[in-house]
């Protein structure tokens, strides 16, 4: 097992330095071009002369950048050129949610406790890049935080929606087996036809149910700044300059409930939940897997190096046949020879038809390979993947707030460009309000990485990796509920922010509510089995939601 951790942490060291190397071409290609004057970019690289920059409502310098940043982070007052600053930042953001990930995986072969790796590591790590969008949507001055804040509430209410929604459709499609007698039958899947919407799903265990009930237990604390919203302020129009006072003391008491409550699940998942048999269930896996694999290779080098009969000639008679496959290894057996080796004292016994050269052989080529690796290297590797990643998830996650913020501000349009050409750019911007923006685009940089592998669990066919791919899904809500939502509140309460979020809290409630209604009635009534109709209404739950969000702020004026 630690050999192939050795194979791992080489590969995995391998791709990391591409991976650097690869953010590293990209940063110095892209820099430049948004830096040395191209129409859709208003700052340079370090001081610069802003002659060029007009304010085009009294069309004398303004002398400053409007709401940029200073330093090496480009900025824009164009759609476009906001868009491309948007994607450059989201891939960025998306790779560092991957490098955390990655990093959070080679944990699993270090041997820790599966409860600590399972129960704290890994849904702390999974909810870093949403935390620090949220914390640098409320940083800045006070009156930019207030206005940016808005990117935070996108974040939060995106993220718990799409995780809810979009890979909960996806994992039951990639997962669906014939359903028989209300019970999914692992890896029998008939032709897709009409009849599979209800005579296909999948089938779960009960934790998933368990883990929609603690969601929806951890989600109450919304209702604390919000009731205090609904009581007080329903007739009290906020500003920066004016905020209530039951907002303050709302938000911090919100603030603390969540984290009370994050302290409280992470308890529930060392101690109650079934997440150190996941992690004993990957990690046993992978052994069957690897021992098939070694077990494999023996017996084709046993076999090649067999004494062969001997022909009348005195020779053998499969000397010419066997020439090739002495002469040239295949690549299965190159990376998987050490490995049967650490392991080869392991097994009782020798195999019946092993004669005494081939063993010599194996040994003498054994050797010279390597030994087991130490855990310290796989462990460097892990600190350096979460190091790298933490740290480009930080540095990023403020300018994607920024270029957010920008693309619909509406003062772009007081500001334009004239390069030396004499093409004029004047400011743009989108008319619509930055959390739409950010529901839709930050979830899916900050969360890709568990997007992709809720689907890989569930394309397996298997109850207890559908089981893991939905668990996996409400319990990023749950902390969505407590740390993400507590830092949010925490910010609002510390720095004085307005509160203007009751039409999203109760879509984000809404939401929530349904497919916690969905898992306890599958789960009561239909033994734990989602039938594949679902997929029909949950996707339409995630642009439901963005109109109903649309129809309280514009109709109903909730604010």
């Amino acid at each position: 097992m630690a050999a192939i951790s050795k194979v791992r942490a080489r590969a995995g060291g391998m791709s990391f330095l591409k991976l650097i190397l690869f953010l590293g071409i990209l940063v110095a290609a892209v820099s430049p071009a948004l830096s040395q004057g191209h129409h859709y970019f208003d700052i340079f690289v370090g001081e610069q002369d802003n002659s060029n920059i007009t304010n085009d409502t009294n069309g004398t310098d303004s002398g400053s950048i409007p709401t940029c940043v200073f330093g090496l982070e480009p900025c824009s007052v164009t759609i476009i050129g906001n868009i491309q600053l948007i994607l450059f930042f989201g891939i960025i953001l998306g790779v560092s949610a991957k490098i955390i990930s990655d990093g959070a995986e080679m944990l699993l072969d270090l041997g820790l406790p599966p409860t600590i790796i399972g129960g704290i590591v890994l849904p702390l790590l999974g909810a870093v890049p949403d935390s620090a969008m949220i914390i640098a949507s409320g940083s800045g001055n006070r009156v930019d935080a207030d206005q940016q804040i808005a990117v935070g509430m996108g974040t939060l209410a995106g993220s718990t929606i799409m995780l809810l929604t979009i890979p909960w459709v996806g994992g039951l499609i990639l997962g669906r087996v014939d359903i028989i007698n209300k019970q999914g039958v692992d890896n029998k899947c008939s032709k897709l036809e009409v009849s599979s919407l209800w005579k296909s799903g999948v089938s779960v265990t009960p934790d998933v149910t368990y883990s929609s009930i603690i969601m929806i237990i951890t989600a109450l604390p919304y209702l604390i700044i919000q009731g205090a919203d609904w009581v007080y302020g329903a007739h009290k129009p906020q500003t920066i300059d004016n905020v209530p006072s039951y907002i303050k003391y709302s938000a911090i008491a919100t603030s603390v409930i969540c984290f009370i409550f994050f302290v409280c699940y992470l308890v529930y998942l060392v101690v109650f939940s079934a997440a150190s048999k996941r992690i004993d269930e990957w990690r046993g896996e992978k052994r069957r897997k690897e021992n098939l694999k070694r077990n494999a290779l023996k017996q084709m080098l046993l076999f090649q190096k067999s004494p062969k009969p001997v022909n009348g000639s005195g020779t053998s008679g499969g000397e010419t046949e066997n020439k090739p496959l002495i002469g040239s290894e295949t690549g299965i057996q190159k990376k998987y020879f050490s490995a049967w080796k650490v392991h080869k004292k392991e097994e009782e016994g020798a195999t019946p038809t092993a004669s005494p050269a081939a063993e010599d052989e194996v040994d003498t080529k054994g050797d010279h390979e390597e030994g087991e690796e130490p855990k310290w290297k796989i462990g460097l590797w892990s600190a350096a993947y979460l190091i790298v990643g933490v740290g480009l998830v930080t540095i990023f996650s403020d300018p994607m707030v920024d270029a957010l913020t920008r693309l619909v501000n509406k003062e772009n349009e007081n500001y334009s460009y004239t390069k030396d050409d004499g093409h004029k750019v004047q400011g743009q911007y989108i008319p619509i309000p930055v959390f739409y923006l950010s529901f839709v685009i930050t979830p899916l940089c900050s969360n890709a990485s568990e997007l992709v592998s809720s689907l890989i669990f569930a394309s397996k066919k298997k109850k207890v990796n559908t089981s893991m791919t939905f668990s996996q899904l409400y319990g990023a809500a749950t902390m969505n509920n407590t740390l993400c939502l507590g830092i949010f509140t925490a910010l609002v309460g510390i720095r004085g922010l307005t509160w203007q979020y009751s039409a999203e809290v109760t879509v984000i409630l809404l939401v929530q509510l349904i497919m916690a209604a969905i898992a306890l009635s599958y789960g009561f009534l239909y033994k734990h089995t989602y039938m594949l109709l679902l997929v029909i209404p949950v996707f339409l739950l995630y642009f439901g939601s963005i109109l109903v969000t649309w129809m309280l702020e514009t109709l109903a004026h909730w604010k």
